[in-house]
C-alpha cells in the first residue's frame, strides 16, 4: 500500500477540475483505494509498513490522454516514405519506442488513430500484460479508407458497401478498440484530395452500425462541411479534425451554426487534432511541398471553426496528431496551449479535454481522475496548470498502475 501526499491536488471528475489542498491519495497495488484530506487519513500516515511519497510543492493531477496519435510514423519530414521502407518488426518497436515517450512525458493513455496493420495490437497485449512499461493503449488499428485514399498506404482499402461492410467486421473480429473511417481525403497523402469525400451516407449509416452493433465506437476523420453532416447523421462517435471546408472554394470555410448544434446535442465529440503544423510557419508545418501555399489559410481556419464549435458547446477533446510531419510524442503540452490560445478554450476545459472528458468520450471508465476504483495513472507538475499554461510542459513524475515510471 502506499500513500501520495499531495498538497495541492487537481480533482477532475465531476466534470470540473478544481485545486485541493492537503490532500492524500492512497494506493493499492494499481488502484486508488481512497482520496481524501490528510486530516482523515491519519492511521495511514502513521503506519510504517505503508510507503509515502510527499509531492511537496508539485501539483498531483490524473495522467493526461492524448487521443489522436499515430505511434507507427516518426514526425520526420515524410513519415509515410519512413514507414513504406521498414519491416513490420522494425515498425513495431518503433512504436514501442513512441508509446515510452508518450509515457514519460506525462500521457498514460493514449488513442492511436491510425497504424499499419494490425501489429500496434501486439504491443498493446505486450503493455497490457506487463511485459514492457506504456501507457493505455486505444487502438483502431488500420483506418479504412478507398483505394489509393488517404493513408492508403496503412493497408485497409475498401470502396463498395459490402467491401466497408467486411472491413467493419474483420477488424471486429480482431478485436480493435473502436472504428476508424476516413469519410475525406486527406493532406499528407500524395494524390489525396482533403476537399472530396470518399463513402456516402449510406456506408457511414452502416460502419457506426456495425461498430455499435459490437460494442465498438465510430471515428471519422473529416474535413469537408458535407462529410461531418453525413457523419452527424450516421451516428458517429467522434469526429476527428471536422474541418468545416467547402470542397467547391479551395480552403475557404463552409461552417454551419444549425449543424453545429446538431453536433452538441447528439453528444459528438470533437478532436481537431492539433500538433506541430499548426505551430510550425507554412513552409514548415505544410504536410507536403505542394500545400504550402494555402497551409496558413488552413491554420487560421481551423482555429476559427473550433473556436466556433466550443462556443456552441461541443465537446473538444485534445489529440496531438503526433508521428506526423515534426509532430513528436512528448508535446501533448503544446496542443493543450494551442486550445487555449487560439481556440480560447478556458484552462479548466483544456485540462479536462485532455483528463476526464477525453476519457468519458473514448470510453476509458478506469481513468481520466484520481478516484476510489480507478487506476492510480498519476503525473506530478511544476506549477498549477489551472493558471499557467505551460505547466503540463514541466511534468516532474509520472506514475503508471500505482508505479513511478523509470
Amino acid at each position: 500500500m502506499k500513500l501520495i501526499i499531495a498538497r495541492q491536488l487537481i480533482d477532475c471528475s465531476q466534470d470540473r477540475a478544481v485545486c485541493r489542498l492537503q490532500m492524500g491519495i492512497v494506493i493499492e497495488g494499481s488502484r486508488i483505494c481512497k482520496v481524501a484530506p490528510l486530516s482523515e487519513l491519519a492511521p495511514f500516515l502513521a503506519d510504517p509498513l505503508i510507503e509515502k511519497t510527499d509531492a511537496k510543492d508539485s501539483y498531483v493531477l490524473p495522467g493526461l490522454i492524448d487521443a489522436h496519435l499515430h505511434l507507427c510514423f516518426d514526425s520526420s519530414t515524410n513519415p509515410i516514405i519512413a514507414l513504406e521502407r521498414e519491416s513490420k518488426n522494425t515498425t513495431l518497436l518503433k512504436m514501442a519506442v513512441a508509446a515510452q515517450t508518450e509515457l514519460r512525458s506525462g500521457v498514460t493513455t493514449v488513442r492511436d488513430c491510425g497504424a499499419k496493420g494490425l501489429g500496434i495490437l501486439d504491443l498493446k497485449h505486450a503493455i497490457d500484460c506487463g511485459w514492457m512499461e506504456g501507457p493505455d493503449l486505444i487502438a483502431c488499428g488500420p483506418p479504412i479508407t478507398i483505394t489509393g485514399g488517404h493513408c492508403h498506404f496503412l493497408n485497409m482499402e475498401a470502396d463498395s458497401f459490402q467491401e466497408v461492410q467486411k472491413a467493419v467486421r474483420y477488424l471486429c473480429k480482431h478485436r480493435v478498440d473502436f472504428i476508424k473511417v476516413m469519410v475525406s481525403g486527406g493532406n499528407m497523402t500524395p494524390g489525396s484530395n482533403s476537399l472530396a469525400n470518399q463513402y456516402e451516407k449510406d456506408i457511414l449509416e452502416m460502419i457506426a452500425y456495425e461498430a455499435h452493433s459490437r460494442g465498438k465506437l465510430a471515428a471519422g476523420h473529416i474535413h469537408t462541411t458535407t462529410g461531418i453532416e453525413n457523419a452527424v447523421a450516421a451516428g458517429f462517435d467522434t469526429m476527428e479534425h471536422c474541418s468545416f471546408k467547402d470542397p467547391t472554394r479551395k480552403q475557404d470555410v463552409s461552417y454551419s451554426q444549425e449543424l453545429a448544434r446538431r453536433i452538441a446535442e447528439k453528444g459528438i465529440s470533437v478532436c481537431p487534432a492539433f500538433g506541430k503544423a499548426y505551430i510550425l510557419p507554412p513552409e514548415e508545418g505544410a504536410p507536403l511541398p505542394e500545400k504550402v501555399g494555402e497551409w496558413q489559410q488552413f491554420q487560421n481556419s481551423r482555429f476559427e471553426t473550433t473556436r466556433a464549435m466550443y462556443g456552441e458547446g461541443i465537446n473538444i477533446i485534445a489529440g496531438t496528431d503526433a508521428g506526423c510531419k515534426y509532430s513528436y510524442f512528448h508535446e501533448l503540452h503544446l496542443t493543450l496551449k494551442l486550445l487555449h490560445e487560439k481556440v480560447g478554450m478556458s484552462l479548466e476545459d483544456v485540462l479536462l479535454s485532455a483528463t476526464a472528458r477525453a476519457a468519458k468520450t473514448i470510453r476509458a471508465a478506469e481513468v481520466g481522475s484520481l478516484e476510489a476504483g480507478k487506476k492510480a495513472d498519476l503525473i506530478f507538475t511544476d506549477g498549477n496548470p489551472l493558471e499557467d499554461p505551460d505547466a503540463l510542459g514541466r511534468v516532474l513524475h509520472v506514475m503508471k498502475n500505482g508505479k513511478l515510471v523509470r
